[in-house]
């Protein structure tokens, strides 16, 4: 295994993905790499590969998996990205997941570790049904685990919070039949090469962050914990 530090999350929408990705970046130093990001940064920035993606999204056509390919590997030599990436919604195919192996292995490099975070179903409906937003800031409150200071209230400004049309149980149900067609299989490839760890991050996000801090130390990276 290499010195830096390569991870993805998989998991059901709802377990916590985007927050631990956080934690990981300002506690280790790393980079993170989303896909909606690079796209939107490439088209941006004019380059030759985002001009390339502009025009594919103009035609209203699929970018394809040798484009994101290119664009993860033009992105890891970026200095930002030196000490390791926490990777956000990729792989997402076992296609994605061969993929992301040659490009960190022509490097000299592996994927450390597949985070597998799992999360029981009452406790997804609970945090995706209880996401509470202020629409003109993007804050987003949690009847539960973050609620605003008055109900339904903004904080800051007092105007009405709303609930995200998509945070519904109808629209949670289609993601998570989305996620096992794919998710599943996945966990499958990293299982079967040694590199899977599974976290119940039911148990809140301190635990989680606990557990996923107690496995990269037993995969020696603790040198690099502040």
């Amino acid at each position: 295994m290499g010195e830096s530090l390569f991870l993805t999350f998989i998991g059901p929408p709802g377990c916590g993905k985007g927050t631990q990705s956080e934690l990981l970046q300002k506690h280790f130093g790393i980079g993170r790499l989303s896909i909606g990001d690079m796209l939107r940064e490439a088209i941006l920035q004019q380059t030759s590969l985002g001009n390339k993606v502009d025009g594919i999204i103009s035609e209203g056509k699929f970018i394809s998996n040798e484009i994101v390919r290119d664009l993860i590997d033009e992105n890891l030599d970026r200095p930002a990205n030196a000490q390791g990436v926490v990777f956000d919604g990729y792989p997402r195919t076992i296609e994605q997941a061969r993929a992301l192996d040659d490009i960190l292995g022509k490097r000299g490099e592996e994927l450390t570790v597949a985070l597998e975070l799992s999360v029981s179903y009452d406790e997804l409906v609970d945090r995706v049904t209880g996401r509470l937003i202020h629409r003109p800031s993007g804050r987003i409150y949690h009847k539960t685990f973050s609620p605003p200071k008055v109900p339904m209230k903004d904080d800051i400004t007092g105007e009405p919070l709303t609930r995200g049309k998509d945070d519904t149980i109808e629209n949670l149900n289609e993601r998570l039949n989305k996620y096992k067609k794919t998710g599943l299989p996945i966990l499958q490839y990293y299982k079967n090469k040694g590199k899977l760890v599974t976290i119940n991050a039911s148990l809140g996000r301190d635990y989680t962050w606990s557990m996923i801090k107690k496995t990269l130390t037993r995969l020696n990276f603790h040198k690099k914990l502040n």
